[in-house]
């Protein structure tokens, strides 16, 4: 992956950038693409923005994750996404939600919310020392859940949950499957299909390369799009008229009250107006990019990252946080720990990003440690630089 580090104009502020976890970097294909948007748009040369940019962005993204472009949408960031899926679930009676104390918080405080004012119950599992056990699950599922909501991959040190054993554990007992999969996408392979994903929210702000965009998307499967129930739907919510959405606006008989046909696809959860074309050009723009390197290739590359970083780990006696030996369960993201306590390493932290090594430190629930998150434009020099500089300060 060596020749793709001129591709990230950004690299050049830093001696090592190890922060995708955080921020992704963007490479040059996609400032341009954003650049040739604009100066479209100020020349007035778009003809058909649904065919010029939003199909071809959700071609991108199918192909990357494994669904059919109608079961796909467009969100800002992960968040946004994220609400507007939890928001058109139908709740059970007396129904509870599962859902894991590593969360995100933006999405733990969602879920929260929402069971707050419906009266569901949330069970949270609890992780053990960084890792989840299927067990756990298992016990927690009844057939009065109507969700299992949770990240599958770990923000706080990269632990990958096992989505499709969960899955079938939710699905025996009539639950869905919601997952936030910032963490994942564009890092390591995932298939919704395989995987049995009932919906996906991906903000594009880190391994999707469209950091500071503002962009995302939504995955929904098109098993449960029909049962979908956003609180309000707007115009483009609805499918398009038969007579074309021309031909629609100019009749005069049209009743502005009366509902079209519903959506049988992921644009139910659309905006429902107006749409932030840029945002999908980005997006399509980066994801394109990721397509034509190939998911297997970067996740393959990510992962010998993460051997030497596990290797240099161990050797210097630190403790990984979360570890599990088996490399087809690994996320692009590490998090260590120095044993040293944690004042001293948010100093080491602090430290290096003035030295130009971005890493970030990063704890909940009683874990926390150095997060270090590589990504295509990253080598094992990188490793290399940071390791040092670790090795270096243990000094003093």
């Amino acid at each position: 992956m060596e020749k793709f580090k001129e591709d990230f104009p950004a690299l050049k502020k830093y001696a090592a950038y190890l922060n995708t976890a955080s921020e992704g970097l963007t490479p040059k294909k996609v400032l341009e693409s954003i650049k040739e948007f604009i100066d479209k748009t100020g020349r007035n040369e778009w003809n058909e923005l649904t065919e010029e940019v939003e199909k071809p962005a959700k071609r991108e993204i199918s192909k990357l994750i494994g669904c059919s472009t109608e079961e796909v949408s467009f969100s800002i960031q992960t968040t946004d996404g994220f609400r507007r899926i939890l928001l058109s679930i139908k709740p059970k009676k007396d129904g509870n939600i599962v859902g894991i104390d590593l969360e995100f918080p933006s999405i733990s405080l969602a879920i929260k919310s929402l069971s707050e004012k419906i009266g569901s119950e949330i069970r949270i599992i609890r992780h053990r020392n960084g890792k989840y056990d299927l067990s756990d699950f298992e016990r927690a599922i009844d057939n009065n859940t109507y969700a299992v909501i949770l990240s599958s991959v770990i923000w706080v040190n990269g632990f990958m949950m096992p989505i499709r054993e969960i899955s079938r554990i939710a699905h025996e007992k009539g639950a869905l499957v919601i997952v936030d999969g910032v963490q994942h996408v564009g890092a390591v392979s995932i298939n919704v299909k395989k995987a049995e994903i009932d919906a996906m929210a991906v903000g594009g702000e880190k391994w999707l390369l469209n950091n500071t965009i503002g962009s995302g998307f939504i995955y929904v499967n098109k098993e449960i799009i029909e049962n979908l129930e956003p609180p309000a739907q707007t115009l483009l919510n609805y499918q398009e008229p038969e007579v074309g959405w021309s031909k629609w606006w100019t009749l005069i008989d049209k009743d502005p009250w009366k509902p079209l046909k519903n959506q049988r696809t992921a644009s139910k959860l659309d905006w429902g107006g107006g749409k932030p074309y840029i945002l999908m050009e980005a997006l399509r723009s980066a994801v394109e990019y990721i397509n034509s390197i190939g998911i297997e290739n970067i996740e393959n590359h990510n992962r010998r990252l993460k051997k030497k970083i596990v290797e240099r780990a161990l050797e210097a006696g630190y403790k990984i946080i979360g570890y599990v030996e088996d490399e087809d369960s690994w996320s692009s993201i590490t998090t260590i720990s120095t044993g040293r306590g944690y004042d001293y390493e948010m100093k080491l932290v602090k430290e290096m990003r003035d030295e130009g090594i971005q890493v970030s430190y990063r704890g909940s629930t009683g874990i926390g440690g150095i997060r270090i998150s590589p990504h295509i434009y990253n080598d094992e020099n990188d490793i290399e630089i940071l390791f040092s500089k670790l090795k270096l300060k243990e000094k003093f």
